[in-house]
């Protein structure tokens, strides 16, 4: 196995097959399972795509999507079992995924709205009586809220044909919740997802939700557009599907973007299925999505505006990045007048083979109702966009480095030096240090390099504009309680590239003293497992290149070690210096707090399935089951590396807990 940073976007297809499946599990469980995606999702899905390419039938494929997720049942409620299981959908977020998937089977696509609401199931009988109704759960396992369900507004307590099931999403109209919930409640969803848990079913009717059917399961039916038809007869609502080819997929993708503002429903994409059943029935699922469907998904609410500039900005770690300067524009709640552009490449490809041009008409959006960023460009302008071939802030010389726009700064680099502080004050957590203090700090030559925070004097601050001495004195004290760090803290606090927490971690274990993490040799580093060549090279020249900069910091900042395990303690733990990995669901605690208290008591939680893991931790339900034969992929790894000699144990949650209470 190769000794890289699964962590890190990066080129994908240099990797092993080994190491891909590696970072597609690591990065399929930060962004479901712990909540803390650390690639973006068009990353991730070049990621998954790049392991389907090399390996369709890797059993890494089958195991990724939302462990765990959905909605929660009320805690009254029985277990209903999903048969079949109520599965996720698959994602894109650009017209090439799109097409590529569109290319896997014949005929049209049915398309609808993807509704931002709660995923149900509603059962009726032979003679068409509703007699169940259940949340998604995990989509294998739900909860009963069969008197909730008869209080949505639209949901028939009677149809004409039956036995069926119909499944939809639970939703709360965007004018109900305005008028009645806006001023207490952050968000629709989450009021829909409350009032289905409700104790007291009566109450579910005052929040007045309503239904849209999705599928109808217990009928064959030749198409998607027949069933949907079918379910609007038996008097469920449509959301609306239309019947598209490929040159439209595009097209009705952008008229429901435009759409979005105005309708009556939260929605965060388009569904395409295969319209033909048959094609459905040839192309199947795998365990956690339909192959035969896709979600495109919005990046947040969009509108469109005229490209008039772009700036370059200088980064922290000497990147000048493009932002484009657009014609405001009202987004999430905010007028929105710049937007990223990303890097070199991404700007590049925007203006397609003629280039980026000022004049643009172009789609902005809020990416997750925050970030904005121009996502496309709908009609070209006249003015081309020109690179600089200096730096705008120190006149350096610029160069291309891969899809980056990068300087060698001169000494006196303002906004290089700014965007250093602004990162160290950032990082070492000296509160009260905002962007505008610290760049008339820097004008006024009182902060131009991090160690002079350690310099600053109250009547210094007080010079400033705005700063009086009450405000002045709590600067200083948030300075002062900040001159004692931990080395991690210290080493992410530099701005080296690739220095980051993982990296910071690793030294702060293998090293005594900064002395020995400045002393390490390219090749010494390169040889610690998960960093490899690429970041042992950027971390060691980093280091050298911000020699003056330590040195000076080590004169006002005490930098801490972790205190050394004892060799006893450590012999007799039963965690301490062992490695555990947990998959699947807890039930005394989140994964994350199963983690830390590994961490807390001497032991490592590597990312996956690793040849000297100790532990592979799993529910206790899931032991049983590993017991009569289940296997996951993470199981099959780790009874693969027993098999050619390690020694990797599989024990439910309460031998682990144990195992916390003995250590």
């Amino acid at each position: 196995m190769t000794d890289i940073d699964i962590s890190k976007s990066q080129d994908w297809s240099k990797l092993s097959l080994e190491d891909l499946e590696r970072a597609v599990e690591y990065h399929n469980r930060q962004y479901w399972v712990e909540n803390n995606a650390v690639i973006s999702d068009p990353d991730f899905d070049r990621l998954v795509e790049t392991l389907r390419d090399r390996a369709p039938d890797s059993p890494v494929l089958e195991a990724i999507g939302e462990a765990g997720a959905g909605v929660e049942g009320l805690e009254a409620g029985e277990k209903v079992e999903h048969d079949p299981p109520m599965l996720s959908l698959d994602k894109c977020y650009d017209e090439e995924t799109l097409r590529k998937w569109f290319g896997k089977f014949d005929g049209q696509v049915v398309v609808t709205p993807k509704i931002d609401g709660v995923a149900a199931s509603i059962n009726y009988d032979g003679e068409g009586r509703l007699v169940l109704g259940a949340t998604r759960g995990n989509g294998e396992e739900g909860e009963v809220i069969t008197e909730n369900v008869r209080r949505i507004v639209d949901v028939p307590e009677t149809i004409d044909d039956g036995p069926i099931e119909v499944r939809g999403e639970v939703y709360m109209p965007w004018s109900d919740f305005r008028r009645k919930f806006a001023e207490e409640y952050s968000s629709p969803r989450n009021l829909t997802a409350g009032a289905l848990k409700l104790k007291d079913p009566a109450q579910t009717a005052d929040y007045e939700l309503h239904f849209f059917a999705y599928d109808v399961l217990g009928r064959d039916f030749e198409t998607e557009h027949d069933k949907m038809l079918f379910a609007e007869s038996l008097g469920f609502s449509n959301v609306g599907d239309r019947i598209v080819s490929v040159d439209a997929l595009q097209e009705v993708f952008d008229e429901f973007l435009e759409r979005r503002s105005e309708l009556d429903f939260d929605t965060d994409g388009v569904v395409y299925k295969a319209n033909q059943i048959a094609e459905q029935e040839r192309m199947g699922h795998t365990a956690h999505h339909p192959r035969y469907a896709i979600a495109y998904k919005f990046q947040g609410e969009s509108g469109q505006s005229i490209l008039r500039e772009v700036h370059w900005n200088v980064s922290r770690t000497g990147a000048i990045n493009p932002v484009g300067v657009v014609d405001p524009v009202f987004l999430s709640g905010a007028e929105v007048s710049r937007a990223s552009l990303h890097n070199l490449a991404i700007m590049e490809k925007l203006g397609g083979e003629e280039g980026l041009t000022l004049g643009s008409r172009v789609m902005m959006t809020r990416r997750g109702g925050v970030i904005p960023h121009l996502e496309r460009v709908i009609e070209p302008g006249d003015v081309p966009v020109e690179i600089p071939e200096e730096c705008p802030t120190c006149g350096a010389p610029t160069y291309r480095d891969n899809d980056v726009l990068m300087a060698d700064h001169l000494a006196d680099c303002r906004s290089s030096r700014i965007k250093q502080v602004e990162h160290f004050a950032d990082v070492m957590e000296i509160k009260g240090f905002g962007p505008k203090l610290l760049e008339s700090l820097y004008d006024e030559g009182l902060v131009t390099e991090p160690a002079d925070f350690y310099t600053l004097t109250v009547e210094e601050l007080m010079g400033l504009e705005r700063v009086g001495r009450k405000l002045a004195e709590k600067l200083i004290r948030h300075v002062d309680s900040r001159r004692e760090v931990p080395v991690e803290t210290f080493l992410r606090s530099l701005g080296i590239e690739e220095l980051g927490a993982h990296v910071s971690k690793i030294l702060a274990r293998e090293c005594d003293s900064l002395d020995d993490i400045r002393a390490l040799e390219q090749e010494d580093l390169a040889a610690i497992h998960t960093i490899g060549d690429v970041i042992a090279e950027k971390v060691t020249t980093g280091l050298a290149r911000h020699a003056d900069l330590i040195d000076d910091l080590l004169r006002h900042v005490d930098v801490e070690f972790p205190e050394p395990v004892d060799e006893e303690v450590l012999a007799s733990s039963p965690i301490a210096g062992k490695k555990f990995l947990f998959t699947g669901a807890l039930e005394s605690m989140p994964r994350k707090q199963a983690q830390q208290k590994v961490r807390d008591l001497g032991g490592e939680t590597p990312s996956g399935v690793v040849k000297d893991l100790d532990y592979l931790v799993i529910g206790d339900a899931d032991l049983e089951k590993f017991k009569d034969g289940w296997r996951t992929s993470k199981l099959e790894k780790a009874e693969e590396y027993n098999a050619s000699g390690a020694t990797i144990e599989v024990i439910g949650e309460s031998d682990f807990l144990s195992l916390v209470e003995e250590a």
